[in-house]
């Protein structure tokens, strides 16, 4: 088991205890960063990636994926078996440059959720900024 520093590399950091474990709630506010109370999303080579990993975590699509295997306010690895990999490069079926709102509707139809589904999504999960 190896241990591999990487303080020159961007990441993305959520609070471990974080929600309630509703489906689609608001999490705490994710932050590029580093410390030992977060658990980190990364690393990534540059700031650009870094910034779409975390318009993806913000989108609707994203959080309802997550809630699917989160029921409790705990948030480790296992959770997020459900969130989709994406391609957060420039190379990206999905244009990462829009509001996080425009990428919810790529998603969407990526995976083509049906009318009923993209509702229930709009009208139960909370936008984050």
């Amino acid at each position: 088991m190896g241990f591999q520093v990487s303080v020159d590399k961007y990441k993305i950091m959520l609070p471990e205890a974080n929600g309630t474990g509703a489906i689609g709630e608001v999490l705490s506010t994710p932050l590029i960063g580093a410390t030992d109370t977060f658990i980190s999303i990364g690393p990534f080579e540059d700031k650009v990636t870094a910034e779409n990993v975390l318009k993806y975590i913000k989108t609707k699509f994203a959080r309802t994926m997550l809630g699917v295997k989160k029921v409790t306010q705990h948030n480790p690895r296992a959770t997020w078996v459900k969130v989709p990999m994406q391609d957060f490069t420039k190379n990206s079926d999905i244009d990462w440059s829009q509001s996080i709102h425009d990428i919810d509707q790529q998603l969407y139809k990526k995976y083509g959720l049906t009318d009923e589904e993209i509702n229930f999504i709009e009208t139960k999960v909370q936008a984050m900024d």
